[in-house]
């Protein structure tokens, strides 16, 4: 993949990021502190992490094709990478034990990490799809061509 478009993609891969951090966080606020106010400045948090998190896939990027074990084992390390951001940047509630924190804040950061993982599959399974079709239609109007 070029470098231009695996960093657009990632462009779009941070839109996306800032937009379920603040989903999400709007969930947990809701739930677990309906009487805080927040202030402008924590509005920046959901685009810092976001950027912070979409750094480390920059150690996915591949000029060809990796192999099975080279993608598995970039993919684990940027997800441990990513883990440890969101878990070092974000403190519990005072009321909340750490270790649930910790464990429900993971599983949500996975959560999202797949849902990631899902848009960008969807987006290239339609692009080879529209692309098929594509090519479908070039090679059935060349063999009419031919008749």
């Amino acid at each position: 993949m070029e470098l231009r478009k695996f960093f657009l993609m990632h462009i779009q891969i941070y839109c996306v990021l800032v937009t379920l951090i603040f989903a999400v966080s709007m969930v947990f606020g809701m739930i677990y502190a309906p009487e805080e106010n927040i202030k402008y400045y924590q509005l920046a948090g959901p685009f810092i992490m976001a950027a912070l998190c979409v750094l480390p896939s920059f150690i996915t990027y591949f000029k060809s094709e990796p192999t099975l074990k080279q993608y598995i084992i970039r993919h684990i390390i940027q997800l441990t990478v990513i883990e440890a951001i969101v878990l070092l940047m974000v403190q519990p509630p005072d009321d909340m034990e750490q270790t649930f924190f910790r464990l429900f804040l993971g599983s949500i950061v996975l959560v999202v990490y797949m849902l990631i993982k899902l848009a960008v599959w969807l987006q290239k399974y339609l692009q080879s799809r529209q692309l098929a079709d594509q090519l479908r239609k070039f090679q059935s109007a060349v063999i009419q061509n031919e008749e």
